[in-house]
């Protein structure tokens, strides 16, 4: 009888007994006592119910025991048959509370509804009073008084689950901590299982710390500490990903702080820009990119970036191009002008500095096309062509040293080649003499030609000899030079 009477005494998850519940407890120790005692009293009267009718039917029955002799409170009138069905009634009506307080759905309903519940088993507990004493109407009306109230308490469970979880997701809006765990156990008193209540349950467990935090973040940021600030509201969002002050916070805190940042990248772009210093500058426009990639701060700084990095693309050109310059690198100076005039079509030092070295470039050539074959000077007309090319290039700058050197070799080579040469010539008196594209000598035993330098095609005829044949190069600046030709071989 004691596990179907006693009240079980249960908690909520996770929930920390007070002095209050200690209490309860041991109320509730002391009601299952008495719940033991009533139990036995009411086996026995249902065994009296059960075998009085038969016993009075009996003629020869015997004496009832004075343990279950008729309670003299038992009304006069009342025939024993009567009070055979009376408390045959009651009987039932005390297995029909027991049935019905046995129902799974009413488990914890000391929690979840603690005065009807008390209501109830303190109507049952009238019950065994009047049946304890005979009183069996009353125990019947008792019994069913308390049957109907847990059957009221099984029919208001859903609403009550359902007014809980409302109270206390509007005390979690109010931040009314301690009245949404209550509400929250209500309901897992109900269903343990029940996920609203369980993430609930939690956040009100958590919602005094993290209103702690978010006073924590708010002063941290009336101290202009975003950083510190952003630590507490991130602790509190992560306390309860759904409350949403700490959501809010939270958000406006990384807004306010990637502001700052970025106002700190853009500062030291543009002093490194101010600085000359575009790699640096480079790296903290990237980072400000990152932050806000659509401020118009950022497109205007980039556009003073690849204006600077223009300029200084052109400052090293015009420096490497100058270097080349003064060392006569013709060729490699051109390249660099010419890349310079990719940049910028209009840079001045790119325009003149690329006619100069084109200029130079040819002048170097025509001066190397007469120094390496300075036969060349042999003949009027190239020998006419390097001199206008020498007068031209008389006034040429101590800065191209190696210009002047060509063009002081070229004119020295002129005056050489315009300086006559003497050929001593040799023969037998019976050969006839005679130089191509100078003349014939005729026959001599010895004479002297003035002649420029250059190559010379000498021949000798002999009539009954085999003719001779000599080439003869009259070196510039040389001096006499000699020739012996003579017809020796007979035909």
């Amino acid at each position: 009888m004691e596990s179907e009477l006693s009240a079980p005494v249960l908690q909520p998850p996770d929930s920390r007994l007070n002095n209050a519940d200690r209490e309860h407890l041991k109320s509730g120790r002391r009601i299952r006592w008495i719940w033991v005692a009533l139990g036995l009293l009411v086996a026995i009267a249902i065994g009296v119910m059960v075998a009085l009718p038969a016993l009075i039917n009996k003629k020869d029955a015997a004496p009832l025991p004075a343990e279950i002799t008729p309670s003299p409170v038992q009304p006069a009138e009342q025939t024993p048959s009567a009070t055979s069905v009376a408390s045959h009634d009651a009987g039932l009506a005390l297995q029909e509370f027991l049935r019905i307080r046995a129902q799974p759905q009413l488990a914890n309903a000391e929690v979840w509804a603690p005065e009807d519940w008390q209501r109830a088993l303190d109507s049952a507990l009238s019950g065994d009073d009047h049946y304890g004493h005979k009183r069996f109407s009353e125990a019947l009306s008792a019994y069913q008084d308390a049957g109907q109230q847990l059957n009221a308490l099984l029919s208001s469970r859903a609403q009550r689950l359902a007014d809980s979880l409302e109270a206390g997701e509007r005390s979690l809006q109010q931040d009314q901590s301690a009245q949404a765990i209550e509400a929250f156990e209500r309901v897992l008193a109900m269903e343990p299982q029940h996920d609203i209540a369980i993430r609930g349950l939690a956040r009100a467990r958590a919602r005094d710390q993290v209103l702690a935090l978010m006073e924590t973040g708010q002063q941290a940021e009336n101290s202009n500490d975003p950083e510190a600030a952003a630590t507490a509201y991130a602790e509190a969002n992560r306390l309860d990903s759904v409350y949403q002050p700490a959501t809010e916070a939270l958000e406006r805190i990384k807004i306010l702080i990637a502001a700052l940042a970025f106002e700190r990248a853009m500062s030291r772009a543009l002093e490194s820009l101010q600085a000359g210093n575009l790699t640096v500058a480079e790296q903290e426009l990237e980072q400000a990119t990152k932050l806000n990639p659509d401020g118009p701060a950022v497109a205007d700084t980039r556009r003073r970036l690849e204006e600077a990095r223009r300029l200084a693309t052109l400052s090293r050109l015009r420096e490497e191009s100058g270097r080349m310059a003064a060392q006569e690198e013709w060729s490699s100076a051109s390249e660099i002008y010419r890349k310079a005039l990719k940049i910028d079509g209009q840079a001045s030092f790119a325009v003149t500095g690329l006619a100069r070295a084109e200029n130079r470039i040819s002048l170097h050539a025509q001066l190397d096309h007469y120094l390496t074959d300075l036969d060349r000077l042999a003949s009027d007309e190239p020998l006419g062509n390097a001199k206008k090319l020498v007068v031209s290039n008389q006034n040429v700058s101590n800065s191209e040293p190696q210009l002047a050197l060509k063009i002081e070799k070229l004119g020295e080579a002129i005056r050489l080649a315009e300086m006559p040469v003497t050929l001593l010539l040799q023969s037998d008196n019976q050969t006839d003499i005679t130089i191509y594209h100078v003349g014939r000598l005729g026959k001599f035993q010895e004479k002297r030609v003035t002649l420029k330098p250059g190559s010379y095609t000498v021949t000798g005829f002999c009539p009954g000899y085999r003719d001779v044949r000599k080439v003869i190069k009259l070196t510039p600046g040389s001096s006499e030079t000699s020739l012996l030709l003579r017809c020796e071989e007979l035909i």
